[in-house]
C-alpha cells in the first residue's frame, strides 16, 4: 500500500513538472538544436520513470518485461515525435498509428500500462506539433477517448477470458476481437461526448458511421498488435528485428492513406465552396469526375453520369454546341467558351461553360450565368424603352457628365431647334451660347442651386435661339445624380417647348376648379377641348392632340376600407403626381370621384400620347404613403386621338370614355387607343340593353327542360331548368346576355320568374303522369339571386304555391358564386337546406377552391363538368372523375354527369360508379309541350345521334341554359 501511494505521488509530480513545462513553453520542436540533447534525457528519463512506476500502477514486472515495456515505450514516444497529427484519427475517423503499440501493451501488461503509453505518446506530439491555439482541448479529448476505450477493451479483454502476458492461440482470438471492437466503439461515443463540450464545435451525428468505417482498420491494427505481443511474449527478437522493417514501411503506408483520404476530402470541402462545377472527360467522352457543385448546379446524381457521355445528364444537351466544342477541343487542343441553355431542376439555366484541355482528356468547368444574363436582358430592355421614350416623347432629353464636361443631346432636343440629328457628346457651350442672353445668368443660377442641394430639382424657363434665328421659351427640368461624398457628377432632364407666352399664375374661380385638388373641373375642361377642336379644324396641318380618360382602379376598396378622408388624399396625390408627367402645354382636370382627363396638346402623332400614357403608369406605380401607411394604386387610361371628323367635345370625351372601359374589361392598369370597332361594340351593347329590359317587362323568355337520367334503368327522373330568349328571331346565348342582365340588376325578376315556372311546371307534370318516377327539378341560382335577403323566402314561397315537397327543388350553385361572399353563402344554404330543399354545386372542379369549402358549404349532389366527362375515352386520360366519385362516396354525396355525348362515356361512367347523368346522349333541353311527349311516351331514354340542334352554349351564372352544339363537338362550358 506504501508503495503504491508512493507510486501515485511520483505520477502526480512528474504530470505537475510536464504541465508546468508545456505552460510555460507550449512549443519545443524537434529540429531546434538548443532542445535536442533534451529529447534523448527526456526519452531515458520516461523510459526509467515508467519502469519504477509500474508497481505503483498494479503492474509486477521481472527485469526482461520492464525492458521490453521500455523499449516499446521508447517507440512509442519516437513515432509520436515524427508523424504528423491526424485530424481524421483525431475524430475517430480512422485508426490512429499508436493504437498498434498501444494495444500489444495492453495485451502485454494489462490497460494500466497501456495507459501509461498512450498518455506519453500524447505528451510527445504535444511537443513536437507546431504552436496550435486548439491543443488543451485536443489534448484533452484524445487523452479522454484514449483512456475509456483502453479501460473498456482491457475490461472486456479479462472477462473474455484473455489475460496480460499469457497469449495461447487459438483461444486468444475472440477475446482480442471483441476488445478491439470495444475499443473502436467506446472511442467513438466518447469522442462524440466529449467534442461538443470541449472544443465546441456541434455533433454532425455521422459518428456511428465513422466508427463503423474505421471498423477494419482497427481489426487489421489488433491483429499486428496481437503478433508484435506473441514475439515480444516469446522474446523472439531476431523475427522482431526482422518484422520492424516491414511494419516500419506499413506505418509509412498507412500514414501516407490518411494523408490521401485527409486531402480529398479537404478539397471536396472546398470545391463545395466554389461557385462553379467542374467535370473531367476522358478522351471517348466518357465522364471520370462530376463535383458536387456540378450535382446541385445540373440536379444530376455523380452516380447517374459517372462512365458515361454527356448526353446522359439530360436531353437538353442534345441540343446544343457543346459535344462539337468538346471534339473540337479534343482534336485541336485549344481552349473554348460558350453559353448553353439547360433544364436542371424544373427550370431553365444559363450556363457558360469553359472547355480546357487535359493530359487525360478536357476538363469543363460550368458557371451558372442565369440571373447575370437576366439583368443583362432587363438592362437591355430598360434601354430600348428609354430609347423609344425619348423617340416618342415630345420633349427633348438632355443628359450633362459634370466629370467630363459632356452633354449629350437628344434627336428630338435638336430638332426643337432646327438642328440635324446626331448621337455625339458636345460641350455645354452648344446649348448655353443658344441660350438668350438676358437668361444665361438665371439659367446659371438655378443649375447651381440645385448642384448644390439648395433646390430639390431644377427647372427654369428660358429663351433659346432656333436656327432660324427667332427665340422660342422653353421649359428646362432636371435632377442631378450624386456619387461618393454626395459629389455631383451627373445632371439629366428635358427641354418642352412652352406655346403659350407665361403669364403670372392667378387663382381660379371657385366656379371653373375642382374644391379637392384644385384642378379644372369638368366644365372647364370640356370648353377647352372645345376650343382646341375649333382650332384644330381650322387649321391646316399643324400639331395633333388628344384626349386621355383616367379612372383610378379599385379606388372603392380605399374608401370601404380606410375611409373616406384617406381616399380624398390619395386623389389629392394622385393628381399631384400625374401634374409631374405632363408639359405646361397640355390641360389636367377631374371630372368628379376618382375620374380624371388629361388635354395633350403639340403631338406630332398618336403614338406620343401612349409614351405620355407609360409615363403615367410608370409615376403611379410606386406606393403613395397616406397617413402613415402605404397605398398603391393604378389607373385605367382611354386614349381618344382628336379628329377633325368629330363635331364637339362631348364625343371625344365619349370616345375616351369608352377606350377606358376596355382597358378596365382587359385588367385595368393599362391604356387602350379608341377605334371605330370599340363604338360598334358599345352601340350594340346599348342596344341589347334596352331589348333586354324590354324581354323581361313582356316576359319574352322560355323555360326549356333537359331530363336527369338514372344510368342503370335509362328513365328520367329529373329535370334541370334553363332559361332561352329570342331576339328578333334569332336565340341569343346566355353566355352573352346573362352577365349583362347581372351587371344590370334584372337577374333578380328574372330569376324569381324561372323559380315560380320550373316549380309550378313541375308540380303539375307530378300531378300529371304520378307513375312516372319524376323526384326532382333543379334550378340554377346566380350570386346576386343568393345575396339577396328574401331569396330563401322567395325558394320558400314557390315551392309551397306549387304544393312541392322541398326535397323535389334542387338549386344549383357554382363554385365561383360562393367565393364572392362566402360567409353569407354559407349562411343562406344553412337556410335553404334546413328549409328542405337540396343543394347542387355546378361544374365541380373548375372552381379553385371546392375542396378546401366542402367541409363549409354542405351539399348534396356534385355536377361533374362536362370537360371532364369528355376525358373520359382519352387515351392518357387524368383520374379527375374517379377522383370525384371517391370523394363523393366519401361525403356521402349524389354525382350527377353532365354533357354525356356517347354510348362509350355512359358505360365508362357505370363502371367507375355514376348513377346519374344528362347530355345530348339521352336528349337535349325540351320545350314544355316536347318534355310532356316524352312523359306520357314513358320510355327509357335511349342511345340516339344528335343532329340538326340549336346552338346554345352554357353560361357560369345563374339561369344558364345547357349547349346543344351538334356532335361531334359540343359545346364548351365558359368560364
Amino acid at each position: 500500500m506504501t508503495q503504491s501511494r508512493l507510486g501515485l505521488s511520483v505520477v502526480r509530480r512528474s504530470c505537475g513538472s510536464i504541465w508546468t513545462t508545456l505552460s510555460a513553453d507550449p512549443v519545443i520542436p524537434l529540429t531546434s538544436s538548443p532542445y535536442r540533447h533534451r529529447w534523448g534525457v527526456a526519452l531515458l528519463a520516461s523510459c526509467a520513470f515508467a519502469s519504477a512506476t509500474l508497481p505503483s500502477l498494479g503492474v509486477w514486472l521481472d527485469l526482461s518485461s520492464r525492458i521490453a515495456f521500455c523499449g516499446l515505450l521508447a517507440v512509442v514516444m519516437l513515432t509520436s515525435a515524427i508523424r504528423r497529427a491526424s485530424t481524421l484519427a483525431a475524430e475517430g475517423s480512422v485508426m490512429p498509428a499508436s493504437f498498434v503499440l498501444d494495444f500489444a501493451v495492453l495485451l502485454l501488461f494489462g490497460p494500466n500500462a497501456a495507459m501509461t503509453t498512450a498518455a506519453t505518446g500524447l505528451l510527445v506530439e504535444r511537443l513536437a506539433t507546431p504552436r496550435r491555439t486548439d491543443w488543451v482541448p485536443r489534448l484533452a479529448v484524445n487523452g479522454a477517448s484514449a483512456t475509456v476505450g483502453i479501460q473498456l477493451a482491457g475490461f472486456v479483454y479479462r472477462l473474455c477470458g484473455g489475460a496480460a502476458g499469457e497469449l495461447s492461440w487459438p483461444w486468444q482470438g475472440a477475446p482480442i476481437g471483441l476488445a478491439v471492437i470495444t475499443y473502436c466503439c467506446a472511442r467513438g461515443v466518447a469522442i462524440r461526448v466529449l467534442t461538443p463540450a470541449l472544443t465546441r464545435q456541434p455533433d454532425d451525428g455521422s459518428w456511428l458511421q465513422r466508427a463503423i468505417a474505421s471498423g477494419p482498420s482497427y481489426i487489421v491494427g489488433g491483429s499486428v498488435a496481437a503478433a508484435l505481443a506473441e514475439l515480444i511474449a516469446r522474446q523472439a527478437w531476431e523475427i522482431l528485428a526482422v518484422a520492424a522493417v516491414p511494419l516500419y514501411f506499413g506505418y509509412q503506408l498507412y500514414s501516407d492513406y490518411v494523408e490521401r483520404v485527409e486531402d480529398e476530402l479537404h478539397r471536396k470541402h472546398v470545391a463545395g465552396f466554389l461557385d462553379e462545377g467542374l467535370a473531367v472527360l476522358d478522351h471517348a467522352g466518357r465522364v471520370t469526375l462530376w463535383s458536387d457543385a456540378l450535382e446541385h448546379l445540373l440536379g444530376c446524381r455523380r452516380e447517374r453520369v459517372l462512365g458515361c457521355a454527356l448526353v446522359a445528364v439530360g436531353p437538353s444537351l442534345n441540343v446544343t454546341d457543346l459535344q462539337s466544342a468538346i471534339d473540337d477541343t479534343l482534336s485541336t487542343g485549344s481552349a473554348r467558351t460558350l453559353t448553353l441553355s439547360v433544364r436542371a431542376q424544373t427550370r431553365v439555366r444559363a450556363m457558360q461553360v469553359k472547355i480546357l484541355p487535359s493530359p487525360s482528356g478536357v476538363t469543363l468547368l460550368w458557371r451558372d450565368s442565369t440571373e447575370r444574363m437576366q439583368a443583362e436582358r432587363d438592362l437591355k430592355r430598360k434601354e430600348e424603352r428609354l430609347a423609344l421614350a425619348a423617340e416618342g416623347a415630345n420633349d427633348g432629353w438632355w443628359e450633362w457628365d459634370l466629370r467630363t464636361d459632356e452633354i449629350y443631346l437628344s434627336a428630338r432636343w435638336r430638332a426643337m431647334l432646327g438642328l440635324s440629328a446626331t448621337n455625339t457628346a458636345e460641350r455645354p457651350t452648344a446649348w448655353f451660347e443658344r441660350v438668350h442672353p438676358d437668361d444665361v445668368e438665371s439659367l446659371t443660377q438655378a443649375i447651381q442651386e440645385h448642384l448644390s442641394g439648395e433646390s430639390p430639382h431644377l427647372q427654369h424657363q428660358h429663351r433659346i435661339r432656333h436656327e432660324d434665328g427667332d427665340y422660342r421659351r422653353v421649359m428646362c427640368r432636371g435632377i442631378v445624380a450624386r456619387g461618393a461624398g454626395r459629389r455631383p457628377v451627373r445632371v439629366a432632364g428635358s427641354l418642352s417647348e412652352v406655346v403659350e407666352p407665361v403669364a403670372e399664375p392667378r387663382e381660379r374661380s371657385d366656379a371653373a376648379a375642382d374644391p379637392l385638388t384644385g384642378l379644372a373641373n369638368r366644365a372647364t375642361f370640356v370648353q377647352a377641348v372645345g376650343r382646341r377642336l375649333d382650332a384644330y379644324k381650322a387649321q391646316v396641318g399643324g400639331d395633333r392632340f388628344a384626349v386621355l380618360y383616367l379612372d383610378v382602379d379599385r379606388f372603392k376598396i380605399v374608401n370601404d376600407s380606410l375611409g373616406h378622408l384617406v381616399g380624398d388624399e390619395l386623389l389629392i396625390a394622385v393628381s399631384r403626381r400625374l401634374e409631374a408627367c405632363l408639359r405646361p402645354s397640355d390641360s389636367l382636370a377631374r371630372l368628379g370621384g376618382d375620374e380624371f382627363t388629361i388635354l395633350l396638346n403639340g403631338l406630332g402623332d398618336d403614338q406620343q400620347a401612349n409614351v405620355v400614357a407609360f409615363r403615367i403608369q410608370d409615376a403611379l406605380s410606386t406606393p403613395f404613403t397616406i397617413d402613415g401607411r402605404e397605398v398603391f394604386s393604378s389607373v385605367s387610361i382611354g386614349i381618344a386621338p382628336g379628329l377633325r371628323t368629330y363635331a364637339n367635345a362631348d364625343d371625344i370625351m365619349r370616345d375616351a370614355d369608352t377606350a377606358m372601359y376596355h382597358a378596365k374589361r382587359r385588367g385595368k392598369a393599362r391604356h387602350e387607343m379608341f377605334d371605330a370597332d370599340m363604338h360598334a361594340r358599345v352601340q350594340d351593347r346599348l342596344s341589347l340593353e334596352n331589348d333586354l329590359r324590354h324581354a323581361v317587362n313582356r316576359r319574352e323568355f322560355e323555360v326549356h327542360y333537359q331530363p336527369i337520367v338514372h344510368l342503370e334503368t335509362g328513365k328520367c327522373i329529373g329535370f334541370e331548368s334553363l332559361l332561352r330568349w329570342t331576339r328578333n328571331g334569332e336565340p341569343v346565348s346566355p353566355d352573352k346576355f346573362i352577365p349583362i342582365a347581372e351587371e344590370l340588376g334584372i337577374i333578380i325578376p328574372l330569376g324569381t320568374w324561372v323559380l315560380q315556372q320550373a316549380c309550378q311546371t313541375f308540380a303539375d307534370w307530378k300531378r300529371r303522369f304520378p307513375d312516372r318516377g319524376l323526384e326532382c327539378v333543379t334550378i340554377n341560382a346566380s350570386g346576386r339571386q343568393l345575396m339577396e335577403q328574401d331569396f330563401v323566402s322567395l325558394v320558400r314561397a314557390a315551392v309551397d304555391d306549387a304544393g312541392l315537397e322541398p326535397a323535389e327543388v334542387r338549386i344549383e350553385i357554382t363554385e365561383t358564386t360562393l367565393m364572392d361572399s362566402p360567409g353569407e353563402a354559407a349562411e343562406v344554404l344553412r337556410r335553404l337546406r334546413a328549409f328542405g330543399v337540396k343543394i347542387y354545386l355546378d361544374d365541380f372542379g373548375t372552381g379553385y377552391s371546392s375542396l378546401n369549402h366542402l367541409h363549409t358549404f354542405r351539399v348534396d349532389a356534385l355536377k361533374i363538368d362536362r370537360s371532364f366527362v369528355n376525358s373520359l375515352l382519352l387515351p392518357d386520360r387524368p383520374a379527375i372523375v374517379e377522383s370525384i366519385l371517391a370523394l363523393a362516396r366519401t361525403l356521402n354525396t349524389s354525382v350527377v354527369a353532365e354533357g354525356i355525348e356517347s354510348d362509350q362515356q355512359v358505360r365508362e361512367l357505370r363502371r367507375l360508379g355514376c348513377t346519374h347523368a344528362q347530355g345530348y346522349y339521352f336528349s337535349r333541353p325540351l320545350a314544355t309541350e316536347a318534355v310532356e311527349k316524352l312523359l306520357t311516351a314513358n320510355q327509357s331514354l335511349a342511345p340516339k345521334p344528335v343532329v340538326d340542334l340549336d346552338y346554345y352554349p352554357t353560361g357560369p351564372v345563374a339561369l344558364r341554359p345547357k349547349a346543344t352544339r351538334p356532335l361531334p363537338q359540343p359545346a364548351k362550358r365558359a368560364s
